[in-house]
């Protein structure tokens, strides 16, 4: 992980990587538009808008707003895309987790495990607040999009690509819980 979430000033990943997930998303339109028959689905989180990955997003600059999703007393708004069946983390916890950070304003990706190929373990207390609060109700094998308040995240200070007061937006996969 880098010191994103940790609250240090090391480099921003770079947007290069962002064709992937483009061409993934542009893979499975091709199969949906299939012509077998339509089946009905209920959608589990999704953005509000037509830009609901993050290469999209990125190059439409559109804000990220989570649909009908689950919010804490301090503000935090989940969704869960697969809910875990493993182990849950307290705040002595250490664990491994895939995630990427963008700014909920635009979808601008300042930090990515993901993209690194590599995830990040690191104790539930090193982290942000709204990071360490997203996960706190997450099981082992599940994946969230977390929606963090600036408040829970940096603040008026902001860090290095993140400006002052900025939401985030943090999709995890937590792995393992130690």
């Amino acid at each position: 992980m880098t010191e994103h979430a940790r609250g240090g000033t090391l480099p921003v990943v770079k947007r290069y990587l962002l064709f992937l997930p483009a061409a993934a998303l542009a893979a499975s339109l091709f199969v949906a538009c299939g012509d077998g028959p339509d089946e009905e689905t209920t959608p589990t989180a999704t953005a509000t808008n037509p830009a609901t990955s993050a290469a999209t997003t990125a190059a439409t600059g559109a804000p990220i707003v989570l649909e009908n999703p689950t919010v804490t007393s301090t503000g935090v708004k989940y969704t869960d895309q697969v809910v875990g069946t493993g182990a849950t983390p307290t705040m002595n916890s250490s664990v491994t987790v895939h995630y990427t950070g963008k700014l909920a304003s635009n979808g601008q990706v300042f930090d990515s495990s993901v993209q690194r190929g590599s995830p990040a373990t690191f104790r539930m207390s090193g982290v942000i607040k709204g990071f360490s609060e997203g996960l706190s109700t997450m099981k082992e094998g599940g994946k969230r999009t977390v929606f963090i308040p600036s408040a829970l995240g940096y603040g008026p200070s902001g860090n290095g690509s993140i400006p002052p007061n900025a939401d985030l937006i943090f999709e995890i996969e937590l792995i393992k819980v130690q």
